[in-house]
This record gives structure tokens, C-alpha cells and sequence, in this order.
């Protein structure tokens, strides 16, 4: 970024030409000088000078508005040439749903990192929308989710499947419908609890949300109360102290019980869903190539 508008952002900042050097570590009349340099540039005045300091004018304050945020756009740009370097050095960053990282996703990142211990890691958690956010602004390399229906065409992933799984619906130890054979219309009479739910600002992700909104209205969850947390273990200690019921994958069923929750016996069963990795079309460095393949043999040997 051009050195004297840093120069000017500083001075706009500590009202002092001379709070500005020390910050930059240079001399006052190298300040004043720059300043005076671009002030003639721009053929106007950016500040005041008063007893308060310097106070930056209208030009100023319009130079000020737009070179600060040139000064954001730089910082981004820096950082994300250092994280290529990191990237092309071997750093992990990924992206996965609560439910695969104690199912597969963990175990997989170990037996990787065993091989290279040094490796920087990045682990980012959540739904398949906002990770999906995080893939397309590569902020992560790829990350393990449920397929998503409708995805935009303007997001250039490619999709590989894992497996098939179905939810289950899982509540607390002492629920009203334990030992019962639950319909739909009986679930309906109670909360839901959605883990790291769909969240509006990542609508962009999808071009065609009508299949969701069928699945809300199937649930009927404009109508029922519904606790949305992106934590699973909050969620975990919610269902233990509340009557809500939680849809979640039947493969971690086994990993839920073990804190306690307890499954519903559902007349009827829900209809499947993939799971697999998105990544990037464009290259994909070797480590996460690596790392892609470790999760599809730890995939192999759990998923039935």
C-alpha cells in the first residue's frame, strides 16, 4: 500500500503528526513533508490543524473513508499470500460437521499428522452452508458434510460421496416419548433442536431453496419451538434438561448414548442422505490429496 497514505491513515488516527512518527518509527518532518506532498497532489486540504490536533477535513475525511478500507483490502491480500505459502508448505485446513470428526475425521487428521508432525492445522466446524462459505472464500481446503441440494452453480466444487446415512432422533433420558412408537405428528408436539442450524446469511449458498423449505414445513418448524445452537455438546446438555428432540445422523448413535441420550423408535424412518467431501476444482496440493485418502480408507473401515 502506498507509504504515504499509511502515512496519512496514522496521522488521521493519533491526531499527531508527531504520535504517528514514533508509531512508524520515523522522523516528524519526514511525516510533514509526505502529508504536505499529497495534500498538493490532491489539491486540497486534509486536516486542521487545532489545539485538539489534527483534525481531518471533509476531503479528509473522505480520503480517510476509502483509504482505510484500500488498507483492509491489503491486509487481506498479505494474509492471503502468506497462508498460499502455508498452503503450499504443507498447513491442513479443513472443514467438518460435529458428527464425522469423532466418527472419522479425528483419527484420520492423527494418522496424517503422524506422518507430518511439523504441519501447521487448521479445523474449522459447522454446517455444510457455512462451511461451504468458508471453501469458496478458501478459507479451508475441503471439508466433510451432507450434500447439499440446490447448491448455487457459481460454487466451483466438486463432490465426492462417502456414504449414506439416515437420522435419528434423539432426546433426553427421561422424555415423554421413550418406549413409544413415535409418528410424525408426534414429534410435532414438541421442540426441535437443530445442531449448527441453516443460517440466513449463507442463503447465497443455495440457488433453489425450495427443497428445504419443504423439509421446514415437513417438520412443521414455523409452528414448533426450536432451539438452534452451533455446539454439539451444548446441545447434548439441552436435550438432558428440556423435552426437545434433536434430528441427527443414526451413525453417531453410539457416541450420543454414551453421554446419555436416548433414541426414539420412529414408525417411520426418515429418507437418506449422502455424506461426502467438497473440494476446490482447481488444484489440490498433495498433503490434502494425502489427506483426502485417509479419510476415505478410515471412512471404510467404520461406515457399514
Amino acid at each position: 500500500m502506498d507509504k504515504s497514505l499509511q502515512q496519512f491513515l496514522l496521522v488521521a488516527r493519533c491526531k499527531s503528526i508527531s504520535a504517528a512518527a514514533r508509531m512508524a518509527g520515523l522522523s516528524q518532518p519526514t511525516i510533514t513533508n509526505n502529508l504536505r506532498k499529497l495534500e498538493e497532489s490532491l489539491d486540497v486540504d486534509l486536516f486542521e490543524r487545532t489545539s485538539k490536533g489534527m483534525i481531518l477535513t471533509e476531503y479528509g475525511r473522505i480520503l480517510y473513508r476509502h483509504s482505510n478500507a484500500m488498507q483492509h483490502e491489503y491486509n487481506l491480500m498479505m494474509q492471503g499470500i502468506d497462508e498460499r505459502k502455508k498452503y503450499q508448505d504443507g498447513k491442513i485446513k479443513i472443514g467438518t460437521g460435529d458428527a464425522w470428526w469423532p466418527l472419522f475425521v479425528k483419527q484420520a487428521l492423527d494418522t496424517h499428522l503422524s506422518h507430518s508432525p511439523l504441519a501447521s492445522t487448521h479445523v474449522e466446524f459447522g454446517n455444510h452452508l457455512c462451511l461451504m462459505d468458508s471453501l469458496i472464500n478458501e478459507e479451508i481446503e475441503f471439508f466433510i458434510g451432507h450434500e447439499i441440494v440446490g447448491l448455487s452453480a457459481k460454487c466451483d466444487v466438486t463432490f465426492i460421496p462417502l456414504f449414506q446415512t439416515t437420522d435419528a432422533f434423539f432426546v433426553g433420558p427421561e422424555h415423554p416419548l421413550l418406549n413409544k412408537t413415535v409418528t410424525d405428528a408426534m414429534l410435532h408436539e414438541y421442540p426441535s433442536l437443530s445442531v449448527t442450524y441453516d443460517a440466513k446469511k449463507f442463503s447465497h449458498i443455495v440457488d433453489n431453496p425450495i427443497p428445504k423449505q419443504h423439509e421446514r414445513e415437513r417438520q412443521q418448524l414455523d409452528q414448533r419451538a426450536t432451539y438452534e445452537l452451533d455446539s454439539l455438546l451444548a446441545s447434548i446438555e439441552t436435550l438432558k434438561t428440556t423435552v426437545a428432540i434433536m434430528p441427527y445422523t443414526k451413525a453417531l448413535k453410539p457416541y450420543l448414548e454414551s453421554y446419555g441420550l436416548k433414541t426414539l423408535s420412529m414408525k417411520k424412518q426418515p429418507n437418506p442422505g449422502t455424506v461426502g467431501i467438497y473440494h476446490h476444482r482447481r488444484e489440490t496440493s498433495k498433503s490434502h490429496l494425502t489427506l483426502i485418502e485417509n479419510i476415505c480408507l478410515q471412512v471404510k473401515s467404520i461406515i457399514v
